[in-house]
């Protein structure tokens, strides 16, 4: 099944979930694959967890440890800055999706996931200055480069904030062809949150944002905030192609988990690829490559062995030719020779700056 990414109310609910995991110390990190990390934690009391973190779709808690690649650079800059360090908080910032994970050791240090576009994981000091990142990236207003400034992307609507004068501002100005679409993204709630909104209050999701009343706008903005209370202690629910963190309405999931993280989990298995199977891959691409070479060479090989058998065939015009070219050079200048060689029937072209006689048989 292909990884599934948070939205905004998603993230928001597994933070809330994962707040469990305050207090807890890092014992060790390993990078599954190239853009999956897992963090072997310690709960006091509760013993040993992982934390299984892929930056652009989710981070959720794993029963899962598959046998570890062997580290990347970065795995090994973030176990010299957080292997023995405490997470002292865990918080998205605003309504994006962006967790910051404020960690403390010596000193204290921010682990940014960035969960939009492509994704990152960035490791920064107590003021933002970028030590590591997973993707060294560069933007006209930001840089997640190595001792640049930190700067997170504008922030988008809040919708976790949202009062019913901002709803009915935004959709009186809204140009979205529906509510839904307009829900979905000018408030920021994802399509499939968009549509539960509006079947919860038995409002057409086709009607026009600008048609909308004050009593829709009130239900609207009354159910958003009853989303908020359910996401406080979320369980796990999986639908037809999405994992939801609360029961939809009118609809049977196809599986029920005790927490988000289980169901997250189930529906983002992880697959790692062996270090065999890599070494396979490599030496299939370079078979590929050098076939696809020695195909290329045969063709100039043929073509040439044609260039030559043509050459052959043509010897004898081609040498009188010759003859007459060396003759006539010992007495007449290049223009005078052109003239002379006009007379000949196979003669196609002649270039007097560059010298060259073009023939046609």
């Amino acid at each position: 099944m292909q990884q599934k990414g948070f939205s905004s109310l998603e993230l928001t609910a597994i933070i809330n979930e994962l707040q469990s995991l305050v207090q807890g110390k890092i014992v060790q990190i390993y990078h599954q694959e190239k853009k999956e990390l897992l963090f072997q934690l310690h709960l006091s009391g509760k013993g040993k967890c992982l934390l299984k973190i892929v930056p652009g779709k989710f981070f959720c808690l794993t029963e899962k440890k598959e046998a570890p690649l062997k580290p990347s650079s970065f795995c090994l800059q973030l176990r010299k800055y957080l292997n023995n360090a405490f997470i002292k908080s865990i918080s998205q910032k605003d309504a994006e999706r962006i967790v910051v994970f404020e960690i403390e050791k010596e000193e204290k240090y921010f682990l940014i996931i960035e969960l939009f576009s492509k994704g990152n994981l960035v490791l920064t000091d107590k003021n933002y200055l970028v030590i590591g990142a997973l993707e060294q990236q560069e933007w006209k207003e930001r840089s997640t480069k190595i001792r640049e400034q930190y700067v997170f992307p504008t922030p988008g609507f809040n919708w976790k904030a949202i009062t019913e004068l901002q709803l009915k501002k935004i959709l009186s100005k809204s140009e979205k062809k529906n509510l839904a679409t307009s829900l979905a993204l000018e408030i920021g709630l994802g399509g499939l949150y968009a549509e539960e909104v509006c079947k919860v209050n038995a409002i057409d999701f086709k009607k026009l944002p600008k048609k909308v009343g004050d009593k829709e706008i009130k239900q609207i903005v009354k159910t958003i905030k009853e989303f908020l209370k359910k996401i406080e202690e979320p369980k796990g629910y999986l639908y037809e192609g999405h994992m939801v963190p609360f029961p939809l309405i009118d609809l049977k999931p196809l599986l029920e988990t005790k927490t988000f993280s289980e169901v997250v989990d189930k529906i983002n298995p992880t697959e790692i690829i062996s270090p065999y199977e890599k070494k396979i891959k490599t030496l299939q691409k370079m078979i590929s490559e050098q076939e696809e070479a020695v195909a290329k060479q045969e063709e100039r090989i043929e073509f040439n062995k044609k260039k030559g058998e043509f050459i052959y065939e043509k010897y004898v015009p081609l040498q009188k030719l010759l003859e007459i070219v060396t003759e006539l050079k010992k007495t007449k200048n290049w223009q005078e020779i052109a003239k002379e060689l006009q007379k000949e029937k196979k003669i196609k072209q002649i270039d007097l700056k560059n010298k060259k006689v073009t023939i046609e048989f």
